[in-house]
């Protein structure tokens, strides 16, 4: 039985939790909800004065109750709608980001919310860090899109690169478990040849595979990309993360950097 990693999030759960429960179940896997504790900041004084060691306790206790409401409401939550589900659970809290990243990396696949990861107090930790981190397929989730299907119309996005093919490689058992196939490329020039190969590969799938090909020029993909998965109903969207160097993402944007941010349906990516 696979094992699946859901990070839990900051926002509303019930759409979040009804997909990652809807892949555990489409894969017959395992999910284990995994809550990082928040970091409790430990202030010094209150308008411009000194704390008393007795109020800084009381402010550390509250802080620390708090925590473990968050935590057990969101354990209850999970369980609650994996029984309704009918998919096996577990739950495990961790105290920092680097025990989240250890887990992961147990994990065959690690879902995670939109935007920063809850926990992490001044650390800016986000899916796209703990996809780089962990090394595993990491699949995004809007916690603000209402619950709809998952991995049933998966979109393939091919760009030949090394991240590329890593992800084409995690999402098969994915890929071979959908109801339909879309195969996107999106370069400033189509090479037939590479598409002809992939097509080849997806033959085992042993259904009809959609192409969707545009020539388009880089600073466009995520546009044509979006429009594509729109267009076509994708529910998962698959695709290599970071393609190129973080400091040329970060200066210079890209399709991961953007995606990872705002993707347009749940994303799957791997490094």
């Amino acid at each position: 039985m696979a094992d699946l990693l859901m990070v839990a999030g900051n926002g509303p759960a019930d759409a979040y939790h009804a997909r990652s429960l809807a892949l555990a179940r489409r894969l017959k896997a395992r999910l284990t909800g995994a809550f990082v504790r928040p970091v409790l900041p430990l202030p010094y004084g209150v308008e411009g004065g000194w704390m008393s060691d007795d109020l800084l306790r009381q402010m550390i206790a509250a802080r620390r109750s708090a925590a473990e409401d968050a935590e057990a409401r969101a354990r209850a939550d999970l369980m609650e709608a994996a029984g309704q589900a009918g998919v096996e659970a577990d739950w495990v809290a961790v105290d920092a980001v680097g025990r989240l990243v250890e887990r992961a990396r147990l994990s065959d696949l690690v879902i995670a919310p939109v935007g920063r990861l809850a926990g992490g107090g001044d650390v800016d930790f986000d899916a796209g860090r703990l996809g780089l981190a962990c090394g595993r397929p990491l699949v995004v989730i809007s916690q603000t899109e209402p619950a709809r299907s998952i991995a049933r119309r998966v979109m393939i996005c091919w760009s030949g690169t090394r991240e590329s093919a890593r992800a084409w490689r995690d999402a098969w058992p994915i890929i071979l478990a959908a109801d339909e196939v879309a195969l996107a490329l999106v370069r400033p020039k189509v090479d037939f040849d590479d598409l002809a190969e992939l097509r080849f590969r997806l033959s085992r799938w042993e259904r009809r595979v959609d192409t969707l090909v545009e020539a388009a020029d880089e600073g466009l993909a995520a546009e044509v990309l979006r429009r594509h998965a729109s267009e076509w109903g994708c529910d998962l969207l698959v695709m290599g993360l970071y393609g190129r160097s973080r400091l040329s993402e970060q200066f210079f944007g890209g399709v991961s950097r953007e995606f990872i941010a705002d993707p347009p349906c749940p994303l799957l990516v791997s490094h």
